[in-house]
């Protein structure tokens, strides 16, 4: 595939896989003027980076409350809350 084509599919930047072409860890193939990247090759790349990955497995992602935001920040939420104008009306009665 071509060299955008191969970015595209590694979700890396252009000049990171030229560094790569360049330490021999992506193999790459001329023909004419056009570089092609073998995509075995990037697949052997996904594989090494999958095996030697220090996160291979992802934490859960927990999501805070407001209170834990405005106690950790310090600070208070961004969201407003509508004045409670209705407070002085009872909802129930009261025996």
């Amino acid at each position: 595939m071509r060299v955008p084509d191969a970015c595209r599919f590694t979700g890396i930047s252009r000049s990171s896989l030229y560094l790569l072409i360049a330490r021999g860890e992506v193999e790459i193939v001329k023909m004419g003027a056009a570089t092609l990247v073998l995509t075995e090759s990037l697949r052997d790349l996904i594989e090494r980076q999958r095996g030697t990955s220090t996160s291979r497995t992802a934490a859960p992602i927990r999501r805070r409350s407001d209170q834990d935001e405005v106690r950790k920040s310090g600070r208070q939420s961004r969201r407003r809350s509508a004045p409670n104008d209705f407070a002085s009306i009872p909802l129930f009665e009261r025996e």
